[in-house]
């Protein structure tokens, strides 16, 4: 599969007197979690809920505050997100798609929720 991108809206539930943010996100099904610009969450004034020490795919790891919020098709969830100071960009990871029910079509390399249901469906036991 090719690399797909989509837009996210990033927003503060705690504040809804700010507009949200649009922001293109490069969605990355091997990623587990949501990673933010560093300027989106200061522009948001997101809490630091935590700390998490994160690894990079040169097997480089570092510690990184994690902070929430996103919507993606629609679809709103609060998640959390890990602040990368440096990136312009947001990357979309599993938690967020499964959380939210998306799928990734292959062919056209578009996000869309899942067409077989009309609400973000999760599969339990």
């Amino acid at each position: 599969m090719g690399i797909t991108y989509t837009t996210i809206k990033i927003r503060n539930p705690l504040k809804p007197e700010i507009e949200p943010m649009e922001l293109t996100a490069k969605v990355d099904t091997g990623t587990t979690l949501l990673v933010i610009p560093g300027k989106v969450a200061e522009i948001f004034n997101f809490p630091v809920i935590r700390k998490q020490t994160v690894k990079y795919a040169n097997e480089f790891t570092e510690e990184k505050d994690v902070a929430y919020a996103v919507e993606v098709c629609g679809r709103k969830g609060v998640f959390e997100a890990i602040v990368e100071p440096k990136k312009e960009y947001a990357l979309l990871g599993a938690v967020v798609m499964e959380s939210l029910d998306l799928i990734v079509e292959p062919r056209s390399l578009k996000v869309y929720p899942n067409p077989r249901s009309k609400l973000p469906m999760a599969e339990i036991e």
